[in-house]
């Protein structure tokens, strides 16, 4: 049986523009988790490491790492300051300009 290639169904999926807008208004959420991640495991820690650090509930961790709920920015403070990283917001003009 021959399976679909990700890739090419990725692009199919992409060319309807409602699609694509909302893949890439999804970009910096899951890149600020990729983010997370990442940082988490540079400094070995577990999702109960990191909920013990920060007083939170490792279901909390889990939920921020999959992007399923709406996270706090209590949450998101507390898990950046534990991790020891920061963010930083920027101005997109191209947003500014539809305002």
């Amino acid at each position: 049986m021959q399976g679909i290639d990700f890739q090419d169904f990725k692009a199919e999926l992409l060319k309807d523009p409602e699609v694509k807008n909302y893949y890439e208004s999804l970009k910096p959420r899951y890149a600020l988790i990729a983010e997370l991640i990442a940082r988490r495991n540079e400094l070995q820690l577990s999702q109960r490491d990191l909920a013990d650090l920060t007083g939170l509930r490792q279901p909390a961790i889990s939920r921020l790492e999959s992007g399923n709920g709406n996270v706090t920015l209590d949450t998101l403070s507390k898990v950046v300051k534990a991790l020891g990283i920061q963010i930083t917001l920027t101005r997109i003009p191209a947003i500014l300009d539809n305002l």
